[in-house]
């Protein structure tokens, strides 16, 4: 293994020729604190300012990958562009000059480069546009975002900068010296030719400290396997993974969660235990899959596809969730899509995800992908099938609060496992089998169910179980033979009995947070209604369900009390129980 490793200036490193950060790199993350301490480093102390470590890959004359370091050496452009722009604030052109000998170069045919260029062009004009330009072509560039983070991190420098000129008796002198604390703050520079050797020396000086991700890990191991022929569409395909999950809003979804579930959707030939793959066990049961291949180039390719498909299914199920159940989401992912064809699956769907718990997820992905797949694909009626069980069972752990448990991973955990191998209808449907089995041993009782369904309440400062109430009482709305409402819209929670004047830490007053006391109305109505009940009741017989019997009475007489509303709330509970059984063999 040759390596280089020297400690040098980011002056040197800038000047040594171009870095090229490749699309699987994370997009630039540095938020305004981190601003503000590199900033204190360099500028609180009269010592270069040491920034650890930095890992590249190339040749000696060629532009080098980098592996380790984007994050410094974007912040570093930004900073000098700083600087440059105030240089040419104060007229200062032989400066200006001199700081653009960093910034970019001409090669041996007379080509202006950057001296760090992005590969993902969302990158690349991010930088160009709200940086490198000169700062009176950036407001017209067409990716001009000042909200961006490399725009919000320029916009922190100018400040600081500005700040630290004001009572500067000569400014020029004052950015000298800024600029000469950013070039002469020192790196450990580590250059080595092959980049598989690079990503070893990644991992190995990444091993104290704080630790990469798993996903980092992954990435290092799957990169290294890849020849440089097939880099760029594996790099592609991994900056759009990237970018799906900064764009998830999923509670707690972070790279290596996805990692963690994408994972334990799949049937793992080489491994015959169905048990759950933990965090610690991800990298070593991945790099396990591709050692024991004949074409390990390949199924590293293979496996990068892999986890784009359950990025762009995860991407699917989050749209599901924040349109209310909608089947829009998934007309980019299946070339047949039709309206018909998801309405009811994402019914069901959205009465898993809205139930707040993120364990279904592995069985998720390996159904959607088994329904979205070409080959050997789910038929739809057994999906609907196999999704009513699993909303069912799901629905009723979450109402009734209980936590989770290794059992009911390992259920979801081998479920998707099965799914993920299964080649006909009969392995489909031997898997619901299996779910349904291991989901009826520790289903929630009726009891539970009733107690948990009980403790939901709804208020403005209570707003958490909003949508799980909204799902009841659409789902039951569904359930009738006609309906008034619009269904195919999120529709507004009515307080039958208004907040007005009603403290929610009065026990008396609890009945007014409940299901009970709740309807479903179109939000235009909602925002228009009276606030007390009998004024209400003409606009509300416009809407409310004939079935809905306790409510239909009180909008005859008019009376709306804590009698009539708990009398409603147990013919609601009623209702959800026969909607949402118990999982039975």
């Amino acid at each position: 293994m040759q390596i280089d490793a020297h400690k040098r200036t980011l002056g040197q490193v800038l000047q040594q020729g171009q870095h090229i950060v490749p699309r699987y790199q994370r997009r630039y993350a540095w938020e305004s604190q981190n601003i503000k301490d590199f900033w204190s480093d360099i500028t609180d102390t009269t010592e270069p300012h040491f920034l650890g470590s930095m890992v590249t890959s190339g040749a000696t004359s060629a532009p080098r990958e980098v592996i380790d370091g984007q994050q410094r050496l974007t912040t570093t452009i930004i900073t000098l562009c700083v600087l440059r722009d105030l240089y040419q604030e104060f007229g200062n052109t032989a400066r200006v000059t001199g700081i653009k000998e960093y910034l970019e170069y001409i090669d041996r045919d007379g080509h202006r480069n950057h001296r760090l260029k992005n590969r993902d062009a969302s990158a690349a004009g991010r930088l160009n546009d709200n940086i490198l330009l000169d700062r009176e072509h950036r407001a017209v560039a067409p990716g001009y975002d000042p909200g961006a983070l490399e725009s919000q991190a320029y916009d922190t420098f100018e400040r600081l900068a500005r700040d630290l000129l004001q009572n500067a008796p000569d400014k020029i002198q004052q950015l000298d010296e800024i600029r000469d604390a950013i070039l002469e703050s020192e790196v450990v520079y580590i250059n080595v030719e092959d980049r598989k050797n690079a990503f070893t020396i990644f991992e190995t000086l990444n091993d104290r400290g704080k630790s990469l991700t798993v996903l980092d890990l992954v990435k290092n191991l799957l990169f290294a396997e890849i020849v440089s022929s097939d880099e760029d569409s594996s790099e592609r395909a991994w900056s759009q993974i990237l970018e799906m999950l900064d764009d998830l809003t999923f509670e707690g979804m972070t790279p290596d969660v996805f990692l963690y579930y994408a994972w334990n959707s799949k049937h793992h030939a080489r491994n015959s235990s169905a048990d759950t793959v933990e965090q610690a066990r991800l990298r070593r049961s991945i790099a396990d899959q591709i050692e024991s291949s004949n074409d390990r180039d390949a199924a590293a390719r293979d496996l990068i596809i892999g986890l784009q498909t359950d990025a762009k299914i995860l991407a699917g199920l989050n749209q599901t969730l924040s349109s209310n159940g909608s089947p829009d989401p998934w007309r980019g992912l299946d070339t047949t899509w039709r309206r018909d064809k998801y309405e009811d699956i994402c019914d069901r769907l959205y009465g898993v995800l809205v139930a707040g718990s993120s364990q279904p997820f592995p069985l998720l992905l390996s159904l959607m992908r088994a329904y979205l797949s070409e080959h050997n694909a789910i038929p739809r009626k057994t999906l609907i099938e196999f999704l009513d069980a699993v909303e069912s069972f799901q629905f009723r752990w979450s109402i009734a609060q209980k936590s989770s448990t290794s059992t009911i991973r390992r259920i979801y955990r081998q479920s998707a496992s099965l799914v993920s191998a299964s080649t006909s209808k009969p392995d489909f449907e031997s898997a619901i089998k299996s779910f349904v089995t291991g989901a009826s041993k520790i289903d929630a009782s009726d009891a539970q169910f009733r107690d948990g369904i009980s403790r939901l309440a709804y208020s403005r400062t209570r707003s958490k179980d909003s949508f799980k109430i909204r799902h009841i009482l659409t789902r039951i709305e569904k359930s009738y033979q006609e309906t008034k409402l619009d269904l195919s819209r999120q529709l507004s929670m009515e307080h039958l009995q208004g907040l007005e004047g009603r403290s929610e830490v009065t026990p008396r007053n609890s009945w007014i947070f409940k299901i009970g006391n709740l309807a479903l109305v179109p939000p235009e109505i909602n925002s228009n209604l009276p606030k007390t009940f009998p004024d209400k009741c003409d606009e509300l017989r416009n809407w409310i369900n004939g079935e809905d019997k306790q409510l239909v009475e009180a909008i005859d007489s008019k009376v709306w009390k804590s009698e009539q509303a708990n009398e409603r709330h147990g013919a609601i509970i009623h209702r959800a129980l026969e909607l949402w059984p118990r999982t039975q063999i």
